[in-house]
Order: structure tokens, then C-alpha cells, then sequence
């Protein structure tokens, strides 16, 4: 039995624009993600992945439907995630050189990811523990983000991720600005945390190799025109 999904999407349709220039970018789509999972979002462009992560994310209302985490709603058509749970769903971005202030070190910006979105002050036990998950290399966290390569900063993206013990994790194409080799190692990172943490992980990416290392895959469709 593997118990209640942590992640699950119930026909989720979103739009862009509003009034005559609404478009819809979504098509209707459910799934369930359980601990420990991954699930490949693929499809042509325009099929709406992107779309579908930032709904999951919360900074996209759903036209429809609705998004529960471990076992509660999340965000729907109305509804954006509460404040005390925000923590629970992270994401991993395309380009980690624009989520980090360039400024601060990247244990400066994972503290304050910490003090931002949990209680707790084990800030550094926690910091160290998702370096372990994410293969970032601790060493690395007094360094500024344009001391590090492109490989160590996502790694970086996902240790600040993990630290505020989320349940899901959303990567929206994680490896597209990296060489081959690198991407690897990245989705590996991704892979394992997932796998050691009991999480729920949502990943966007248009590498059919990338998406067959995931537990499961879910092509999307571009939604048909109303005429």
C-alpha cells in the first residue's frame, strides 16, 4: 500500500489573459505524485509544463480544479497557499544565477530561506543535511554566487530548496543551461533527494533520457481551440 499521494492534481485547467483575450494554456489534467516519486511533465511546447508548475508552485491560479499536499488543498481557482505551509512546496529553477542575490554567500541566502518559511533554528544541521542530498559540496556555502559553476549553483538551488524540509519539489527544466555531463549530476541530485527524503518530485524537461529516470512520466497535450 503506498498510503495517500503527497502531491495530487485534480483537473487542473489554466488561462492567460482575460476577457476576449483569455487564452486557455492548460488542458484539464489530474495525476498523483507519492513519497519518494518523480514524475516527468513532457510535451510539445505550448503543451502547457510550465504552465502546470507554476499552478503547483502557487503563483499561477488554476482555472479549474484543484492541487492538495499530503492530503490537503493547496491552491485551487480561489485559494493560494497558505502562508505557515509555503515551505512545503519548493521550487528549482531554470537559472539559478537569478534566484540568489548576488551579494550574499549561498549559506547567507539559505539561512534566510530558513528563517523565512520554518521555525526552526537548526538552520546549519539543516543546511548541512540537504548539501549531503543535493551533492553540494558544504565547502562551497561561504562562496558568492559568481564564484560557482553553473553545476554548483543548481546544486546550490537545491540544497536551499531542501532545507526548508519540503514535501514536493517542482524543477521546471533544471539541466537546460547545463552541458550534458553536468545535467546528469544535477537530475541525479534531484533523483536521490527525492528518493532519501520521501518527496514528491515534479519535473519539467523536454530530455527524453532525463525523463526516463523518473518513476513516472506524463506527456502533455496543447489544448484544443474553442471555436
Amino acid at each position: 500500500m503506498r498510503g495517500e499521494p503527497i502531491l495530487e492534481v485534480s483537473r487542473v485547467r489554466a488561462n492567460r489573459g482575460h476577457g476576449r483575450h483569455r487564452l486557455q494554456v492548460l488542458a484539464e489534467t489530474s495525476f498523483a505524485v507519492h513519497a519518494g516519486q518523480s514524475l516527468a511533465l513532457v510535451g510539445i511546447s505550448g503543451a502547457g509544463k510550465s504552465t502546470l508548475a507554476q499552478v503547483v508552485l502557487g503563483l499561477h491560479a488554476a482555472a479549474n480544479g484543484q492541487v492538495c499536499v499530503q492530503g490537503k488543498k493547496w491552491a485551487d481557482t480561489k485559494l493560494r497557499p497558505d502562508r505557515r505551509r509555503r515551505h512545503l512546496v519548493q521550487g528549482v529553477p531554470q537559472d539559478p544565477a537569478a534566484a540568489f542575490v548576488p551579494r550574499w554567500t549561498i549559506r547567507s541566502s539559505i539561512e534566510q530561506a530558513i528563517k523565512r518559511l520554518t521555525d526552526s533554528t537548526m538552520s546549519e544541521k539543516l543546511m548541512l543535511e540537504a548539501a549531503e542530498l543535493a551533492h553540494f559540496d558544504p565547502q562551497l556555502l561561504n562562496r558568492h554566487p559568481a564564484q560557482l559553476s553553473g553545476g554548483q549553483l543548481q546544486r546550490a538551488a537545491i540544497t536551499r530548496a531542501l532545507a526548508v524540509q519540503p514535501a514536493v519539489l517542482v524543477a521546471d527544466e533544471p539541466t537546460s543551461a547545463l552541458d550534458p555531463d553536468t545535467g546528469e549530476s544535477v537530475l541525479t541530485a534531484l533523483l536521490d533527494s527525492a528518493e532519501q527524503s520521501n518527496i514528491a518530485l515534479l519535473m519539467v524537461t523536454h530530455d527524453p533520457h532525463f525523463a526516463q529516470r523518473c518513476t513516472g512520466m506524463l506527456t502533455l497535450h496543447p489544448p484544443t481551440p474553442d471555436f
